[in-house]
């Protein structure tokens, strides 16, 4: 049988000072709670007296009876239960207590938050969403007045703010509608003087100017003073901020739909977003907002310790790194600047700079190194320990000039470019990282002069002349494009075209070489040199219709290296294309976790994805 109907704290027969008392959540008097104690005693014996009568009838003669003493029952039980609520030791618990849990129930659930197995295979849905609206503060408030006397004394269940705004036509700041500027008000109001964050969906819909508010006016609030994080998904229109100020602002991510570039407005067409004055921000992910051949003053470059922009030329790059003294981790979209004319000048980052605490470098879409129209004399970058890059279609450059100011601490280096990558190619950029500890690289040819180079005692022309390479490297992935390497068909004798059979002897020479020759010592009498074993391979093979046979032949030449229980040997994992997630090399890391601020996991993508890692986890290991 269903429930009966809810009971209110006026229907028990309490007095009114006990049912006043209850509605605000104080700890009931003792007075006060004798009196809710005999109330539970006489609904006992109500329920008691009903279940005996229930109990006593006289079936099936009384069976109509029963039906509306079961409804009389389930009532009654309703009064005693709440009754017994008025003493639970519920109405004891802190108040600070009770705004932790509600912290915790705030926080974003399994089913809203993006998983990363998940991450890379939704990059079409990756659009700043409003938070689920069963778990707002709003929701608490509705519960009870206790309750809401804690949300609304709580200013951190409102540090997380989103609102919606729109244009009313190309080109104008950004407006909200009537209807919400109310309840946004309230909302900054009850953050008060609390750290809170900020989400701004800003994209082109229509919206009549009478019924709206400019976004920016609405930020002139004391609340404003106390902005810490700052999210904005706008098209390529203006955000209407340059007026205004976050002084605490630490953190801002701005996604900005991609247009060629930034012509004047509104003659020709849209501009960069008119950001506010951020002076102690510290992280930024910033989307095309940077307009070619200018640098952005009012972003304090030299106080940054993370920096993602995208999109910007090398010449800008190279006139940014110069200012960004302060830069810890950075990553870039850069493209190649094209323009005959001499660059314009950027005086602010004239003359050499170093950048001492500078460790990551990471790049999509091209890497600034090695270009003619831009030489990196005069930027020195003694810390830097890690670069990677994810390319589609732009050759591999490399930086020879200037080589020990840049890459002369480099202990990992990522280089997939969904280009035509030759051995000698890499190779030659391998002479500038002695250093180097882990090194991932995708090849398309003369994989033998890569393998030679890498093989200990071996020369790069195949000779055993006692050359000893990369004596630090520990870690090795190879990501082959095998478009020339191929096996015979069935029926074949020798190849009729350019292609040839993988150099599958070259990669036991190098996998023996650094393992078990250096654990027996074959090189003692050579060099007295350390030489470090290698540690961990990745071996990933593309999706030409040879691949699988590639790949399988790969396992059978590695296994016998590998690690088995109890046994120090390698650790390897051989891939094919069915058992990633998504073609490594094509994709964007950083497109993944768009939305995503510094401390909260932007480079995710790059960092912890198997697909891009020398210690995957998530693949069966040889």
């Amino acid at each position: 049988m269903g429930r009966g109907p809810e009971i209110r704290l006026h229907q028990l027969g309490l007095s009114d000072d006990i049912v006043t008392i209850a509605r605000t959540h104080r700890d009931l008097p003792q007075q006060v709670r004798e009196q809710v104690e005999a109330a539970c005693l006489s609904y006992e014996e109500e329920v008691a007296a009903l279940e005996t009568q229930i109990d006593n009838l006289e079936l099936p003669k009384e069976w109509f009876t029963r039906i509306p003493l079961r409804g009389e029952l389930a009532a009654a039980k309703e009064r005693l239960n709440a009754c017994r609520g008025l003493l639970s030791v519920k109405r004891r618990i802190p108040f600070e207590t009770m705004a932790e849990i509600f912290e915790c129930y705030l926080l974003p659930d399994s089913q809203d938050a993006i998983s990363e197995e998940r991450r890379p295979r939704l990059q079409s849905e990756l659009v700043l969403r409003p938070p689920s609206r069963k778990q707002t503060a709003g929701t608490l408030c509705l519960v009870c007045r206790y309750w809401k006397a804690i949300a609304m004394a709580t200013p951190s269940l409102w540090s997380n703010m989103f609102i919606q705004a729109r244009e009313h036509r190309g080109g104008d700041p950004p407006l909200v509608r009537a209807s919400n500027v109310r309840g946004f008000l309230s909302w900054m109001d009850r953050v008060a003087s609390h750290p809170w964050s900020l989400s701004i969906l800003a994209k082109t819909r229509g919206i009549g100017q009478a019924d709206a508010v400019p976004l920016a006016q609405l930020l002139h609030r004391p609340a404003a003073l106390h902005l810490q994080r700052l999210t904005v998904d706008c098209d390529q229109y203006g955000l209407g901020m340059g007026e205004l100020r976050f002084p605490r602002l630490t953190s801002i991510v701005v996604w900005r739909t991609r247009t060629s570039h930034f012509p004047s407005h509104p003659q020709g067409g849209p501009k960069p977003p008119d950001l506010p004055s951020m002076p102690a921000l510290t992280h930024a992910v910033l989307s095309s907002v940077v307009p070619r051949n200018t640098l952005r003053m009012e972003v304090p470059w030299g106080q940054l310790t993370h920096l993602y922009l995208g999109v910007i030329d090398n010449r800008q790059w190279k006139a940014l790194m110069k200012l960004c003294r302060a830069l810890q981790r950075g990553a870039f979209k850069v493209e190649m600047c094209h323009d005959i004319d001499e660059p314009p000048g950027y005086p602010e980052s004239k003359g050499p700079a170093v950048l001492e605490y500078l460790k990551e470098l990471t790049f999509s879409g091209m890497a600034p190194f090695g270009r003619d129209s831009v030489s990196m004399d005069g930027l020195s970058l003694p810390a830097l320990e890690k670069i990677r890059i994810f390319s589609s279609y732009n050759e591999l450059h490399w930086e020879f000039a200037n080589a020990h100011n840049i890459f002369g601490a480099l202990t990992h280096l990522t280089i997939l470019v969904e280009a035509w990558v030759e051995g000698d190619v890499v190779v030659n950029a391998l002479n500038t990282v002695p250093q180097l500890q882990e090194l991932y690289v995708k090849i398309s040819e003369k994989y033998e002069e890569l393998f030679e180079y890498l093989t200990y005692g071996r020369d790069i022309d195949g000779a055993r002349g006692g050359r000893f390479r990369m004596r630090h490297l520990k870690a090795l992935g190879i990501a082959f494009q095998t478009g020339w390497y191929r096996p015979l068909a069935p029926g074949e004798t020798e190849y009729a075209d350019n292609r040839r059979p993988f150099p599958y002897a070259h990669v036991q020479d190098l996998v023996a070489s650094r393992t078990l020759a250096v654990r027996r010592g074959d090189f003692a009498s050579i060099t007295t040199t350390h030489l470090q074993e290698l540690e961990n391979l990745v071996l990933a093979v593309d999706g030409e219709e040879w691949g699988p046979a590639i790949e399988e032949r790969l396992k059978e030449v590695v296994r016998p290296y590998t690690r088995q229980s109890g046994d120090p040997r390698l650790l390897a994992v051989v891939t094919g294309v069915e058992e990633r997630a998504f073609n490594m090399i094509s994709v964007d890391p950083m497109e993944l976790c768009r939305w995503n601020h510094w401390d909260d996991g932007f480079m995710d993508a790059a960092d912890n994805l198997d697909d891009f890692s020398l210690y995957p986890k998530c693949y069966s290991f040889l």
